[in-house]
């Protein structure tokens, strides 16, 4: 299993770097949200926000965890899609059916690479946060911040496979992914406090995993919150984990096995 894990990295990794120009932007392209959001927020300089009063009253370092921590909310509705639409398109999805690993776990080693990457691509947020524009993370808790993707990614990951799901179906999901996208972008406060919205759009943004992992991942790094404080928010992405994960995993499963019965497996 380890092994083949490693070889899906190694392949994706490969394949990445070859586009030494598309890899590169990627990583480079973080300097302009950094930036946008580092200028906006000295548009708003000495007028404090009540709102941002808990994160230490500044726009920028909010702001920025916020686009950080949605790079991994928008891998994980494009990672398992993407790489169920390659295979069907390249004929390769019958064949994977008949490796030894489970399909399930083929998908899951497919989106390796990429949480490697953004990982990766946050920590660079932080990095320029601090050297560029002037990111205060002395008080950070890292390990609960650690702790906070961790839980994070999984309920991300089964909100992505259950759209791969969708696909395996009904072979587009690109409304689905736009219509999460949407939603946690507005409603999950990676821009602006949830508190700010009327209250019922407030209590209606507590059922997004995006909501949570924020307000947790903010805890963590911009106010240095201890394990206790942040246990709250770690519980409810801990629930969201046991009920997103094997929920994704069962539609996939049931996906596969009526795209079997239909005949449509490979059809896109």
């Amino acid at each position: 299993m380890l092994a083949t894990a490693i070889a899906f990295i190694k392949k994706d990794f490969l394949q990445d770097i070859s586009y030494k120009a598309g890899f590169t932007l990627k990583l480079v392209t973080i300097l302009f949200p950094a930036s946008i959001f580092y200028f906006l927020g000295d548009v708003f300089e000495g007028a404090t926000s009540a709102f941002l009063k808990p994160y230490g009253g500044a726009y920028f370092p909010f702001v920025l965890i916020g686009v950080a921590l949605l790079d991994y909310h928008t891998l994980s509705l494009q990672v398992f899609s993407n790489s169920i639409r390659e295979s069907q398109m390249m004929g390769t999805l019958e064949i994977m059916l008949l490796t030894p690993p489970r399909l399930s776990a083929m998908i899951l080693y497919s989106s390796l690479w990429g949480y490697i990457f953004t990982s990766f691509r946050f920590v660079l947020y932080l990095v320029a946060g601090v050297l560029l524009f002037g990111l205060d993370l002395g008080e950070a808790n890292f390990l609960g911040a650690f702790l906070v993707l961790l839980f994070s990614i999984i309920c991300f990951a089964g909100l992505g496979i259950t759209v791969a799901s969708v696909i395996m179906l009904i072979k587009e999901a690109g409304s689905a992914s736009i219509l999460l996208g949407s939603l946690s972008l507005l409603l999950g406060g990676v821009a602006y406090p949830v508190e700010v919205m009327p209250g019922w759009l407030t209590r209606l943004s507590s059922l997004l995993p995006l909501t949570h992992s924020l307000q947790a991942m903010r805890g963590a790094l911009l106010q240095g919150q201890s394990f206790a404080q942040l246990l709250p928010e770690i519980s409810v992405l801990l629930l969201f984990s046991l009920i997103f994960f094997p929920l994704g995993l069962l539609a996939f499963h049931l996906a596969v096995q009526r795209t079997k019965v239909t005949g449509t497996l490979g059809h896109y």
